[in-house]
């Protein structure tokens, strides 16, 4: 008896972890920086009054990005806060509040003095419905606004490849930010467009806008689209050619059909922003496997037998 019992607890157990596992959302398509337990329990020990802006040990992840060079940031997903943790100094706080809070972050020497250190962040604050991009300058933990707005918009910091001798350079782009399993500190953005950049060296770093335009996500439509861009995990690809637009649009009204299905457990999915001309953007998802969805909606099994040529 004691044997069935253990037996079926062991298949209870390991249908649990399918499910568990099989409903995790797809990143595919998406920019991430990472988001683990890694250091978390160290850090909330050594440091326990970070429990009274709600780091704990359920709250609190790090979401250190890749070549960090040493430095930590650990992210609550309960307020929003983030601390910053140098090798061989105590935290200090980044200056954001709210949330989601912080959204991407790159090293930068902001200063011009060789020493890549400085971080240079977004931000949004759903609360009081601004945005921004700062900077937290090294080791002495002080933040300085590179730039803030109103409105929706979420932005994101790519870096561009700077000649020798030159300040650094980033891309800011304006994104749209998915929580993964409801996780507030666990972020996937997908880029809608640029929206300027930022130059750091030889003093404060210095926002240049392209187009600050708010972003505003709409209903699929076919007509008016000035350019669709389809993001995958490790680029994003414009089309802005008409026979490009309506190769892709007629692609998209083929495969708007069908019945609903499950979460696709395997195969990449793609993220297609179509930008109109008032400057308002609609998404589709398209799984290779054989699903489409529009942003919002469930999806919906494909019975269509039209290929598309996604990027390679």
């Amino acid at each position: 008896m004691k044997k069935i019992k253990l037996t079926a607890v062991l298949l209870i157990t390991a249908v649990l972890i399918f499910s568990v596992s099989s409903c995790k959302p797809d990143r595919s398509g998406y920019m991430t920086n990472n988001c683990t337990k890694d250091g978390v329990a160290e850090l909330l020990k050594e440091n326990p009054e970070l429990k009274e802006n709600g780091f704990t040990k359920k709250t609190t992840y790090n979401v250190t990005p890749d070549d960090f060079n040493g430095i930590s940031l650990f992210k609550s997903s309960e307020t929003g806060y983030t601390v910053a943790l140098y090798p061989g100094y105590s935290y200090t706080y980044v200056d954001i509040s709210g949330t989601p809070g912080l959204i991407s972050a790159v090293l930068c020497d902001a200063d011009g003095n060789g020493i890549t250190d400085d971080i240079l962040f977004t931000y949004a604050d759903d609360a009081t419905d601004t945005y921004g991009i700062g900077c937290y300058s090294g080791i002495l933990g002080y933040s300085t606004s590179v730039f803030r707005g109103d409105g929706e918009l979420r932005l994101y910091l790519s870096r561009q490849q700077a000649g020798e001798n030159m300040p650094d350079v980033y891309s800011v782009l304006a994104v749209t930010v998915t929580e993964f399993r409801g996780n507030p500190a666990d972020l996937g953005c997908v880029a809608v467009g640029n929206v300027g950049v930022v130059t750091c060296g030889g003093g404060v770093p210095v926002f240049s806008p392209d187009s600050g335009a708010k972003v505003t996500v709409s209903e699929l439509k076919y007509t008016d689209i000035s350019r669709i861009i389809i993001s995958t995990a490790d680029k994003n690809v414009k089309y802005t050619d008409e026979e490009d637009i309506t190769r892709i649009t007629d692609f998209l009204k083929s495969v708007n059909t069908g019945e609903d299905t499950a979460d696709p457990a395997s195969g990449v999915t793609y993220i297609i922003a179509l930008v109109y001309r008032d400057g308002s953007v609609s998404y589709a998802y398209y799984n290779d496997a054989g699903a489409f969805k529009l942003h919002g909606g469930a999806w919906r099994r494909i019975t269509s037998s039209q290929a598309f040529p996604f990027p390679s």
